[in-house]
């Protein structure tokens, strides 16, 4: 556990100050016996592992009924197109133009069928949305 909570705060620093803060986090995802997160060092990305990963967790949620999985992947560093300017207008066009500025996630996701169905804007702070994205794994 000591080595998950490292490595949460490598991969988003911006969310844990300190290992002690991650490892209380991750004890408490232990306890609740959920997946709330999975990382993939840096040094390890763009290798299939993250894509590996998200198939074993749509196998596991498909195999005990879910249909939807739901994510949120924050924007709190200026990563996407809408960090810039003001998310309550035209927030509709501005997730259909949505453009990567800086290797954020979402695209990751894209690529594993994941769609973006909402935002948050200004949930971190002034032009630090939330992005949410969603993809149906099971079909009717």
């Amino acid at each position: 556990m000591h080595e998950g909570a490292e490595l949460l705060v490598v991969c988003f620093e911006h969310a844990w100050d300190t290992k002690e803060e991650a490892l209380e986090d991750m004890e408490k995802f232990v306890q609740e016996d959920r997946i709330a997160l999975v990382a993939v060092e840096p040094s390890y990305q763009s290798k299939g592992i993250g894509t590996k990963l998200v198939a074993i967790l749509e196998e596991e949620v498909y195999k005990q009924g879910g249909i939807i999985i739901y994510l949120g992947t924050d924007d709190e560093d200026g990563r996407t197109s809408l960090s810039e300017g003001d998310l309550f207008e035209d927030t509709y066009e501005k997730i259909k133009n949505i453009r990567n500025l800086d290797r954020h996630p979402y695209a990751f996701y894209e690529k594993q069928g994941y769609k973006i169905v909402g935002v948050f804007p200004d949930a971190n702070g002034f032009g630090k949305p939330d992005i949410w994205m969603a993809k149906r794994i099971k079909d009717k």
